[in-house]
């Protein structure tokens, strides 16, 4: 039986592998930036399947392999189901995404990042903010 690692995190991009597969990168609190892979993720009914769309916020559950983790299962706390509507907004969430996504290491300590990135979607979501001006925090920090 493989060692399981639980751990917070936003899914900050996600890729079909295969068939029915999703390759997924991770920012989390406790091992960075990781890539994982969903078993099945894309077929009709999976568990994992909102799971590992991005702006997930939750807890995941995933065990190691050689050079990647496998998710086993997800707990979603927030899916920021307001970027998904908004087209401005998913634009600055997939921008904030891709740039935590560059500015990070795989397996390194990126905690203050990864709470950047929480904060600023979630201030992305809230209406009486200008989302120009989250873009601006968001860049200077």
């Amino acid at each position: 039986m493989p060692d399981f690692y639980v751990v917070r995190g936003i899914v900050i991009r996600q890729a079909p592998q295969g068939e029915y597969d999703r390759r997924v990168i991770i920012l989390t609190l406790e091992k960075g930036k990781i890539t994982g892979f969903a078993r099945g993720a894309r077929r009709q009914g999976n568990k994992l399947s909102a799971a590992t769309t991005p702006f997930s916020y939750g807890t995941f559950k995933l065990y190691a392999g050689k050079e990647s983790y496998t998710i086993a299962d997800a707990e979603i706390t927030n899916y920021f189901e307001e970027l998904r509507t908004d087209y401005i907004g998913a634009s600055y969430g997939a921008y904030f995404a891709e740039m935590a996504e560059y500015y990070t290491r795989e397996n390194n300590d990126d905690r203050e990042i990864m709470k950047l990135l929480y904060q600023s979607l979630r201030a992305l979501s809230h209406e009486g903010l200008d989302n120009e001006l989250v873009k601006c925090i968001y860049e200077l920090r």
